[in-house]
């Protein structure tokens, strides 16, 4: 009896802990456990804001956005339903490797979490795994935003591209902006300088769906958020003038640039050769980026600020300048250019063999004279000079929103005693330095850069991109005569009927400028026109045009310059 008894009171109390846990867990923790129950059957799903837009000084847009899509797989989700062999199809990847892959998936920790399996999928291969998507339990589509150009101007080394995340840690990613693996940011161009405006919001989804995998559409007690898209940009860039100076560029290699002197903002920006922005819309093919770095063209360098030139004759502006500062030329210098000047025991030779004749400082320009500044130079503080050249902001960069400028080289008595010893350079080497050959090195930007501060008389601003931004002052202080004498001998070149760059003339349009041949060792001389175009009294458009290989700045240069001058006289103004 005693057994018995004691038997019931086990079961008794048996029973009696598992009704207390029934109520526990389904009555008193009923809240806690449907919510848990509700999120094994709900999905996140990340939706990517759209970049922002990217706009010309007109309004009209440079830089959009397309969705394509990328695939995913949640690994838990599929079943024995799941139809390898289409999918393979649809996506390009073996069957074996997506059954690997997905094996492989279920094993792990994170088979709850999406993988990956192709990215950048088109519409059209979408719509027809849609169709069959009871074959494909587990199956994501995430829409991804991605850069098109509707533009005819490429602007290629403006705009720049984007990268996916491989390491959010990477140093180019921007502090206090949180990214993922698979994002998408600015890795060169605007996209880069401005990637914290442009980028936007994520935002998230949730999504229920079955045992079976199959999506029921959004869950209506907790939608999440919408994404923000990211901050339009309106560049100070005229892109029917960029079309039209790309077209002038085709087939040749070189830069151009062009600005509004007042303002310093960039109206056009060239380097050839450019690439194709649209390859950066999924991952660029390892061969076409192989290609890119290995072409003896070098298309992936931005030629406008990165390219380092000799100026060639555009520099003698420099020399000039500091005659007049010094008070060299009250007294009149005249030259007689015979074709040669001899110093020491070289031969020192003009571009023109036959000579000018008797020369002074204004026919020296105009002519573009060598062995006048052969002369001049002489007379003139090397020191001095270096520093003149620092007025003009050679030697340093210009500050322009892009990543990656170089500023050149203006060489001083310590980088001579640096390179070749104290006593292993001398006077000499002024005479290539002042005709811009040698050691002198500039950018085209800084050259366009110098003809502002001419246009303006030294009250420009440093060149940028976006339009109506104010930018930091370029103050540069010379005597009024001084000025007076810059632009009167710019105008000269261009107008007077022996001038050098009489090629850029244009009909009933103020046109200054100055024509430079710039020494090449590799090939043949670089063509060089720096100048600017006054209308109804204010200068509106500055520009500097290097041709490599071009041959006489008098030519190459100077008739792509008119073409320039031309459209502006029409359609730019203040």
């Amino acid at each position: 009896m005693s057994k018995l008894k004691n038997t019931q009171i086990v079961l008794f109390s048996t029973f009696i802990i598992i009704f207390f846990l029934f109520f526990y867990l389904q009555i008193y923790q009923y809240s806690k456990y449907t919510a848990e129950s509700r999120n094994n059957s709900i999905r996140k799903i990340s939706l990517h804001a759209p970049r922002g837009i990217i706009y010309d000084r007109n309004e009209t847009p440079l830089v959009d956005n397309r969705q394509i899509y990328d695939l995913s797989i949640i690994p838990f989700d599929v079943t024995d339903q799941f139809n390898y062999n289409f999918l393979s199809n649809q996506v390009g990847i073996s069957s074996k490797k997506l059954r690997a892959s997905i094996i492989k998936g279920k094993k792990s920790f994170n088979r709850f979490r999406p993988i990956k399996i192709k990215r950048h999928i088109d519409f059209e291969a979408r719509s027809h795994i849609e169709e069959n998507k009871l074959y494909f339990p587990g199956i994501i589509f995430s829409e991804f935003p991605a850069r098109t150009y509707p533009n005819s101007a490429n602007l290629t080394h403006v705009l720049g591209y984007l990268r996916a995340v491989t390491d959010p840690s990477t140093s180019i990613l921007q502090k206090n902006m949180d990214y993922k693996i698979g994002d998408v940011y600015g890795f060169s161009g605007i996209e880069r300088v401005y990637e914290s405006d442009l980028r936007g919001l994520d935002g998230t989804e949730y999504r229920l769906v079955d045992i079976y995998g199959l999506d029921h559409g959004i869950y209506t007690d907790n939608p999440g958020k919408k994404p923000i898209k990211g901050k339009p940009l309106n560049l100070s860039i005229d892109s029917k003038l960029q079309s039209l100076i790309e077209e002038l560029f085709k087939g040749k290699k070189g830069a151009a640039i062009c600005m509004m002197p007042s303002s310093g903002e960039v109206l056009a920006f060239i380097s050839a050769p450019d690439y194709d922005l649209n390859s950066f819309a999924g991952p660029v093919p390892k061969d076409v980026w192989d290609d890119w770095n290995s072409d003896t063209e070098r298309p992936l360098i931005n030629r406008v600020v990165q390219g380092l030139y000799p100026p060639g004759s555009t520099f003698k502006l420099i020399a000039a300048a500091l005659a007049i500062e010094k008070g060299i030329m009250k007294s009149a210098l005249n030259i007689n250019c015979t074709g040669v000047y001899k110093f020491g025991d070289r031969d020192f030779h003009c571009w023109n063999t036959s000579g000018h004749g008797e020369v002074n400082m204004d026919k020296a320009i105009r002519y573009s004279c060598n062995i006048f500044f052969y002369n001049l130079i002489q007379k003139l503080s090397f020191d001095d000079w270096q520093k003149i050249a620092q007025e003009f902001k050679f030697g340093e960069k210009t500050g322009i929103d892009l990543f990656g400028e170089k500023k050149g080289l203006v060489p001083s008595r310590k980088y001579m005693n640096n390179k070749y010893g104290r006593y292993g350079w001398a006077t000499g080497n002024l005479l290539t330095f002042v005709i811009g050959q040698g050691d002198v090195l500039v950018t085209p930007i800084q050259v366009a850069q110098m003809m502002n501060i001419i246009a303006t008389r030294g009250q420009t601003k440093k060149p940028h991109l976006l339009y109506g931004n104010q930018s930091a002052d370029l103050n540069t202080t010379l005597k009024p005569s001084t000025w007076d004498f810059l632009q009167r001998v710019t105008w000269d070149v261009v107008n007077s009927h022996d001038g050098t760059g009489r090629a850029a003339k244009i009909e009933g349009g103020d046109v200054h400028g100055k024509t430079g041949t710039s020494q090449n060792p590799h090939g043949e001389d670089h063509s060089w026109f720096a100048g600017y175009l006054v209308k109804d009294g204010v200068p509106i458009l500055s520009l500097a045009v290097l041709v490599e290989h071009g041959g006489k700045g008098s030519v190459e240069a100077a008739s792509i310059s008119h073409k320039i001058f031309k459209y502006a006289k029409k359609n730019i103004s203040l």
